[in-house]
């Protein structure tokens, strides 16, 4: 028996697939595919929901996809899931830079001092959060530091800005921070400045759509929701089935925007897509609709049936 270490070709690879009972009606194309998608990217990522579960079918649980099941459903796949990893990430940085500079403005505005950012004071009086307060000043402190020397410097942007003004302020800083980093920052700034920020987003939500409020611990939640989802996207890992670890208690915004339990906390793809809507403009948010319906609409058509379900499913869609 092959040990599973030991290369394989892509002419083998096809062969285990198709004793697997996988049709492959354009050999020269699925060679194609599997020279630029990576074996274990596009099979092991992408087989599932295609695989025979049905135990009169397989009795003996074997490695075995559905009758008529062809090589090009499990492309069809992964090119669905690149294609939406690609449009979630498109609002999702949209999202980061928007949560950026509102924080970046009311922080400066509150404390309009240079260098008011580098001050503990200027934070949460809250003990527990003293640790991840030190550690976004010292964040900050570096990146300004790092940029004065005479060597290379990892972001040209800032070292330009500094030998210009002799001075770095927020505005600029938080563009070079990580989305984590900013969760962490909203958390540890003190309760007003937070309010501030979460009645920003609900004021451009009302302007387009009903009036709504948004709760600072909300927007923390809708945070540690985009957080782990903007890393999946740009990563290429698979998306559209990935779910959270654990659920994030928005029960209460959903009813106050009279939606479906679960809509934004039941912690599935489906969730975060209904999240964008509360952080993109409406003109995106339209735009993004529409091409995630033809995303959705052209896999429906290129696959089967039971495998095309399971997918929504997994998704968390209600279809």
């Amino acid at each position: 028996m092959r040990d599973v270490k030991d290369f394989v070709t892509h002419e083998e690879q096809l062969e285990i697939l198709e004793k697997r009972g996988l049709k492959i009606a354009d050999k020269a194309a699925a060679k194609r595919i599997l020279s630029r998608e990576n074996y274990y990217a596009l099979i092991d990522g992408y087989k599932e929901p295609f695989l025979e579960h049905d135990i009169e079918l397989n009795p003996y649980g074997l490695e075995r996809y559905q009758e008529e099941t062809d090589f090009s459903h499990i492309y069809a796949l992964h090119r669905f899931d690149r294609n939406l990893r690609m449009l979630v990430l498109n609002e999702l940085l949209k999202f980061e830079k928007n949560i950026k500079s509102k924080l970046a403005y009311r922080f400066s505005e509150k404390f309009k001092e240079a260098g008011s950012f580098l001050e503990p004071h200027n934070y949460s009086e809250d003990k527990q959060h003293h640790h991840e307060r030190d550690r976004i000043i010292s964040t900050l402190a570096n990146l300004i530091k790092s940029h004065k020397k005479r060597d290379k410097v990892r972001y040209p942007a800032i070292r330009e800005f500094y030998d210009k003004h002799k001075d770095v302020p927020l505005w600029v800083l938080v563009n070079f921070l990580s989305l984590g980093q900013i969760t962490h920052f909203y958390a540890v700034i003190d309760e007003k400045l937070r309010e501030r920020i979460a009645s920003d987003f609900a004021e451009e939500y009302s302007e387009q759509y009903e009036m709504m409020t948004l709760k600072t611990s909300e927007l923390d939640a809708i945070l540690r929701i985009v957080f782990p989802y903007r890393n999946k996207s740009a990563h290429e890992e698979v998306l559209y089935r990935y779910h959270l670890t654990h659920p994030v208690d928005l029960d209460a915004l959903e009813t106050r925007l009279e939606i479906d339990k679960g809509s934004l906390s039941g912690a599935t793809i489906f969730s975060l897509l209904s999240l964008v809507k509360l952080t993109s403009t409406k003109t995106d948010y339209d735009r993004f609709s529409l091409e995630l319906e033809r995303l959705i609409k052209e896999l429906e058509e290129t696959i089967q049936k039971q495998p095309f379900t399971k997918i929504m499913k997994d998704a968390g869609f209600k279809r």
